[in-house]
Formats: structure tokens, sequence, C-alpha cells
């Protein structure tokens, strides 16, 4: 009697153990447990490392005047938001194409010498080709009169006009022109010659050298459209030691 009372509660024993093994087999491990002795933690990095172009944006005049600003870095551009807290994000970043002759300083640049002015402007209007494609910003469409003047009299504006006006016929630009924006070089003072219908805008698909533009794909053309807004503004520089002077 007493060796069987002993084996029953052996295999009552055996059969518990057994239980809690399968149990545990089929159990879920959350963050902490301990797992053939390895402890599993979850691990969140709250540091935050700082931008040091968004550093130097955040200091200049311009950002003072608007909040949101195109970076043209030498061949990079970029878009920055302002947040509430002042700070400056980064919202796009792509390659981008200038004047064939390199960047000149805008006070010295002269029409026709190929050069993109270096300094901080403020967009004027967003144009092109066809109806608005998405953009918050002004737009005005290219027509078969639209011109943007090279003559003294209306020097470095856009003209409407059913006879011929000297410096570019917009509407001939099918591909460069169809999403652009109007850059504010040269305005209030207008210099007569310093240059005219600096933009920016498509891609030549010939090179991405211009006679003073600053180029982007159509596609990014396009989708940097649709992320601005009036007021922006462009700060173009040969390198970020530049940015503090704007």
């Amino acid at each position: 009697m007493k060796h069987f009372k002993s084996v029953f509660y052996s295999s009552i024993m055996a059969m518990t153990l057994a239980l809690c093994t399968a149990y545990s087999a089929f159990a879920e491990f959350g963050p902490g447990a301990d797992i053939a002795g390895e402890v599993i933690v979850s691990e969140v990095k709250a540091d935050k490392v700082s931008d040091p172009i968004a550093e130097k944006l955040a200091s200049t005049m311009t950002s003072q005047l608007t909040d949101q600003i195109i970076l043209v870095n030498d061949h990079n551009l970029t878009l920055w938001n302002r947040q509430s807290d002042g700070s400056w994000i980064k919202d796009m970043d792509v390659y981008c194409g200038y004047g064939r002759k390199g960047l000149k300083a805008y006070t010295e640049r002269k029409e026709g010498d190929e050069t993109t002015p270096v300094g901080s402007f403020p967009i004027l209007h967003a144009f092109g080709f066809g109806s608005n494609p998405g953009t918050a910003m002004t737009w005005r469409e290219i027509t078969k009169n639209s011109y943007w003047s090279g003559e003294k009299s209306t020097y470095n504006t856009w003209v409407e006009s059913t006879t011929p006006v000297g410096g570019e016929h917009l509407s001939e630009y099918t591909i460069c022109y169809k999403y652009a924006m109007a850059i504010g070089f040269n305005q209030n003072p207008t210099v007569y010659k310093r240059g005219s219908a600096i933009f920016l805008h498509c891609k030549n698909p010939e090179d991405w050298g211009s006679a003073g533009c600053v180029s982007v794909t159509e596609d990014n053309m396009l989708t940097l459209l649709q992320k601005c807004h009036d007021g922006c503004y462009i700060m173009i520089v040969p390198n970020e030691d530049y940015i503090s002077n704007f």
C-alpha cells in the first residue's frame, strides 16, 4: 500500500512539472524578461543632435523676416522651416545647378556674365505653364504675351505685351519654365544691367549650368512648389561660412 501511494504521488508531481514546462514554452517574453540569464531591455535614446546649419540660419537676419528659407549651399539645395520654438528643421535636400561661371556677390554681378548672385532674396512669386500645380505661393501663368523685361523702363519685371519686349520671352522656355520661382534679385532698387530674370527653375536637359539661375530636376521643382508658401526667401552661398552674413 505504501509503495502504491509513493508511485501515485510521484506520477502527480511529474505531470505537474510537465504542464508547467509546456506552459512556459508558449509564454511571450516582454522587455525585461530573463531568458537564459540575459536581460532584454527597451532602450529609448532622447538625445537630439543639433544641425550646425540650422543653428546658423537661426542667427541670421533672414530668419527674422521669414519662416521658410530655401538654402543653396554650393550645389546643395535644402528647404528649411522655422518651428514655434524658433529652431529650423530641414524639409528637403537635393542637388542643384547654377550659373556656368559660378557664384558672385550680388553687388558685383553684371548682366550676361553667367554668374548666380550670392545673397538672400525674397521669392516674388511662382510661375509656369498651366494652372497652379498645388503651391501655396502666388502663381502666375505664362501666356504667349509674357516677357521678363530687359528694357530700361521696365527692367527686371514681368511684362504682358502684344508686341515684342527686349529680354526673355517666357513662353519660349517650355522645359525650364514649366515650374519656376522668381527670385527677388536686383529689386528695390533695380540697377539697370546688373542682371534680370534670375529664377529657380527646372533643369535644362542638356546640362546643369545656366545663365545665372538656380535649377533642380522637374520632380524636385514640383515638390518644392508644393512645400513652399508666400514669404519664402532663398539664400545663395558658396559655403556655409557665408550664411551668417545674411
